[in-house]
């Protein structure tokens, strides 16, 4: 709308976010707690409406800039993270050229940067939970009176926040989109370094259980499949984690798929089994497992707690992911080679990798002459090297973080990749490094079908080690839950050449391939992998 054709009183709103890639993590729940906060306030003397406007990486920041100048709105928010500062700097530095009157303000994660650094063509920041404080400064500002600074939010009472869902400002995105971020809770009572959670007030603060079931019934009026949970630590108070699964285990449909992200150390029996009853999965960090590595970043670590409790979840059929971070203050490369190894004995479904970033506003950013850590100039300020982790060590490290992810999570090697650690009697350090070294010496190509890789090199690896005798046994291993797999992701039912039936093959869960081989007959078979009419699997 021009700015002619508006009364004094009207006041709009634009809200960028920018998002990396489009998946369940670029729902821009951030911008819709901010867009829900202006419009669920009654302004003094002025109608206010915000809209969010959705943006990736891959977008010219200079052209949305020009359009958005067009649309001459009253005010422009940007949702700023870490993997976006760059292209909202170049938009608002645009925005700014073309149309210096136009009020623009920032918020989210990365604006902790603009404490020290405040830009020219900001009009203000807000780092926290800005909903309340993002409001205050917008009717200062409406007002004539803009504050220039950057300012640490006032923590809402989430009692008296208004939901992006139930208020209805979030329906544009729910109708296009079939994955959401949902938050149950707000606040970490850790102190990792590494993390912004540390910072801060860490009270955790509950949003009311009936606004969260209120939320779910709502959410099933869209075509939502997959819902990420926000919460740093779904299970810290273990009776509310409990009552929500039981809730959500009677209410939400088997076709919708829940992550949440959950605490080692406070996993026990009953909440292995609801989360069994559930169609979801779990992320955990690791980081490392190693005692002295953790404590740099104020982590405790129970190896046998913690493996006990994984063992839990496997018992009980949970999918579950570890999180691993390259480069933390005192690990080297052996250290993180025994953390991987760790790992992978674990069988977890996948196994996130990542270098140390110092990221702005942590500790560990805080503390980074004092630990003699190197990071490159990037805005992620990634280590490239530290005392005890050298330069040319990150890399051999990255390069085994890849061939894991690669041969282990996309590969989806969890169940079977046992058998040939066993037979061969080497690491999982060391069967990524071979995988990595076959993958450079036959010239293959990561674009080819990982499950064929997987077989050639197995069948390779096999032959040079003289066990050409196990090689029909294990590679029907790896096709027996290539195929489950397979099924489980696709939907599609799926006919597979084994050489032995999957009755016997599933002796291999608790025999070695050796004896498999000494004491079961070749049957070749072909079963056919289905879904049953419950959602389940079956062979046929």
């Amino acid at each position: 709308m021009a700015e002619a054709q508006r009364n004094e009183e009207e006041k709009f709103i634009e809200i960028h976010s920018c998002a990396a890639e489009n998946s369940t993590m670029s729902f821009p729940l951030g911008a819709l707690c901010i867009k829900t906060a202006i419009n669920t306030h009654k302004f003094d003397s002025f109608k206010v409406k915000a809209a969010v406007y959705e943006n990736y990486v891959t977008y010219n920041p200079q052209e949305q800039a020009r359009l958005c100048a067009d649309r001459n709105p009253d005010a422009v928010g940007l949702s700023v993270y870490i993997w976006n500062y760059e292209w909202m700097k170049s938009f608002a530095e645009e925005l700014h050229s073309l149309n210096s009157k136009i009020i623009i303000f920032a918020g989210g994660p990365q604006a902790s940067v603009y404490r020290t650094d405040f830009p020219s063509y900001l009009s203000f920041a807000v780092t926290g939970e800005g909903e309340v404080t993002t409001v205050k400064l917008l009717q200062q500002a409406f007002e004539g009176n803009i504050v220039r600074e950057t300012v640490q939010a006032e923590l809402p009472d989430l009692d008296k926040l208004e939901s992006v869902f139930l208020t209805g400002q979030a329906d544009n995105q729910l109708r296009q989109t079939d994955s959401v971020l949902w938050e149950m809770t707000r606040g970490c009572p850790f102190a990792c370094a590494f993390c912004f959670e540390s910072r801060g007030n860490r009270k955790v603060r509950n949003f009311p259980l009936e606004r969260i079931k209120k939320e779910l019934f709502y959410l099933l009026k869209f075509d939502i499949n997959k819902i990420f949970v926000l919460d740093p630590t779904f299970n810290l108070d273990m009776n509310r984690a409990k009552e929500i699964l039981t809730f959500l285990i009677e209410n939400a449909p088997q076709d919708i798929h829940f992550t949440f992200e959950i605490r080692a150390e406070l996993i026990d029996q009953e909440l292995a089994s609801l989360l069994a009853k559930l169609n979801c999965s779990v992320q955990i960090g690791l980081q490392s497992s190693e005692p002295e590595v953790l404590k740099n970043i104020n982590r405790m670590f129970d190896r046998q707690l913690f493996e006990k409790n994984m063992r839990l979840l496997s018992k009980e059929g949970v999918a579950f992911g570890l999180d691993i971070i390259i480069g933390l203050p005192g690990d080297n490369l052996k250290r993180f080679r025994s953390t991987v190894d760790f790992a992978v004995s674990l069988q977890p479904s996948n196994i996130d990798c990542f270098i140390l970033s110092l990221l702005p506003g942590t500790e560990l950013n805080e503390r980074q002459a004092e630990f003699s850590l190197v990071t490159d100039n990037s805005v992620m300020r990634n280590l490239v090297s530290s005392p005890t982790f050298s330069e040319d060590d990150i890399e051999s490290a990255k390069e085994l973080a890849h061939a894991m992810d690669l041969f282990y999570t996309k590969g989806e090697s969890d169940m079977w990749i046992h058998c040939i650690l066993e037979t061969l009697n080497i690491s999982a350090c060391n069967l990524f490094s071979l995988f990595s070294k076959w993958m450079k010496q036959t010239g293959r190509s990561e674009e080819e079908d990982i499950w064929i890789l997987q077989d050639d090199f197995v069948t390779s690896l096999f032959e040079k080690t003289s066990n050409n005798k196990l090689i029909p046994a294990i590679k029907s291993f790896m096709e027996l839950h290539q195929g489950l797999c397979y099924v489980r992701d696709c939907g599609e039912s799926v006919t597979l050449e084994l050489s032995y039936t999957p009755e016997d093959l599933s002796l291999l869960d608790r025999m070695s391939l050796s004896e498999f081989v000494k004491t079961r007959r070749i049957k070749r078979c072909n079963p056919t992998v289905d879904l049953d009419y419950d959602g389940s699997i079956i062979i046929r």
